[in-house]
């Protein structure tokens, strides 16, 4: 769940994307795993979901290095919407303090109006172990 003002909006990455409606200043937690809002399955569940489930899934959710289940943002959720990129603003700390999943964290000054980016390599288990063609 994002912890700063943000809007979704059209990405010259990809479709729509994630922006921040305030200046974020390096260090700052900007996302954080809530229990009480965002989804997880089990590997199993996943297994057993139907194909365009786990195609929806692969989409928008993480196959979590920490706890090996999937985790994904309800259907209302903009953190759907947060893309890939390699020039990421955004990295992955993982603090079990904190939160049992991995927080995300501003790794620059991120300004007003600048679009949201993390590298789903540092987090996402199976997109690191299974090439695609947009990781750029």
């Amino acid at each position: 769940m994002y912890l700063i003002r943000i809007e979704t909006k059209e990405s010259t990455i990809d479709g729509k994307g994630v922006f921040a409606l305030e200046d974020v200043r390096k260090g700052d937690v900007v996302w954080k795993f809530d229990p009480n809002h965002d989804k997880v399955i089990s590997r199993a569940q996943f297994d057993g979901a139907d194909e365009t489930m786990k195609q929806e899934l692969k989409r928008v959710a993480y196959l979590s290095k920490s706890t090996d289940r999937w985790v994904y943002p309800p259907e209302n959720d903009p953190a759907r919407y947060t893309n890939h990129s390699k020039q990421n603003n955004l990295s992955v700390l993982l603090d079990e303090s904190i939160s049992e999943e991995p927080i995300f964290i501003a790794n620059r000054d991120i300004a007003t109006g600048e679009e949201l980016t993390n590298d789903y390599t540092e987090f996402d288990n199976h997109t690191r172990k299974v090439e695609q063609n947009w990781l750029k």
